[in-house]
């Protein structure tokens, strides 16, 4: 019994041998004095937190802009379908040679070739071919009474107004990525992305003339 309490006596007790109460006061005393790197890493992770959440939404704005149009090219390959049926039953029916069916073959040829957003202004004059087009059939009887022109008149009808519509609606979606970029953090976001510019699609002079969905009427 007497050796046991010797080896008590001579180790001494647990927190004393581990020094625990001495390392808790020094923790302690480093973290009061480091402070700042906690809140430096607290910073830094609300920072990361948003960026990250900045770049997901310029990339859901950039990636509805490329759906959009997307969609519009879409249309305008429904068409480009169209016209050489409508070119060959005006060729069939007229009864003479109408300029602007070369007018017309002219633009969707270059439409056609033409790759990128610069087709749009390609796309512009391709309908305006299809309105001088309709124009001149309207005034040629035998042209206008011809069984193949309502089912065409409807057909363009019904793929002009979609064109419309996707043509506003894709505009709607790079209005709302350019006013994201325009802000600093998401516009310096898209920059490092290096997330492409998408370009409206302007009307030009033919702006108003071409801003509601476009009738055709064959007589």
């Amino acid at each position: 019994m007497m050796i046991h309490i010797l080896a008590a006596a001579q180790t001494g007790g647990f927190a004393e041998d581990t020094r625990i109460y001495e390392r808790s006061v020094d923790s302690t005393n480093l973290l009061l004095d480091y402070w700042w790197v906690g809140a430096l890493g607290v910073a830094a992770v609300a920072v990361f937190v948003s960026l990250s959440g900045k770049r997901r939404n310029v990339g859901e704005l950039e990636a509805r802009c490329t759906a959009a149009f997307g969609d519009v090219d879409a249309i305008l390959a429904e068409r480009h379908a169209l016209i050489p049926n409508l070119v060959e039953v005006t060729k069939a029916h007229a009864g003479q040679e109408i300029q602007v069916l070369d007018r017309l073959i002219e633009a969707q040829q270059a439409a056609l070739e033409t790759m990128g957003y610069n087709r749009m202004t390609a796309e512009t004059e391709v309908g305006n071919a299809l309105n001088q087009l309709i124009n001149v059939a309207s005034s040629m009887p035998k042209l206008t009474s011809n069984s193949e022109f309502p089912r065409l008149r409807e057909e363009l009808t019904r793929i002009e107004e979609k064109v419309t519509a996707a043509r506003r609606y894709y505009n709607t979606t790079v209005a709302e990525y350019d006013a994201a970029r325009s802000a600093f953090v998401p516009g310096l976001i898209a920059k490092v992305s290096k997330m492409p510019r998408h370009m409206r699609f302007d009307l030009g002079d033919k702006r108003e003339e071409v801003s509601q969905p476009q009738t055709v009427a064959f007589g």
